[in-house]
């Protein structure tokens, strides 16, 4: 927790944590650690066979 002082009052200011703090960390640790496998598999929407790319 923070404190601000105004008008000669002192007022407590939350922190909002960063979105996503510790994310690219733990994702590297996690590759590293060589579990990173996808759990479902693939899962094409319906209508992707008639896409064309």
């Amino acid at each position: 927790m923070e404190n601000e002082v105004e008008n000669e009052t002192i007022e407590p200011r939350h922190q909002k944590p960063q979105a996503r703090q510790g994310w690219t960390e733990a994702s590297k640790d996690l590759a590293d650690s060589g579990e990173d496998v996808m759990v479902m598999g693939e899962f094409p929407n319906a209508d992707d066979a008639e896409l064309t790319w």
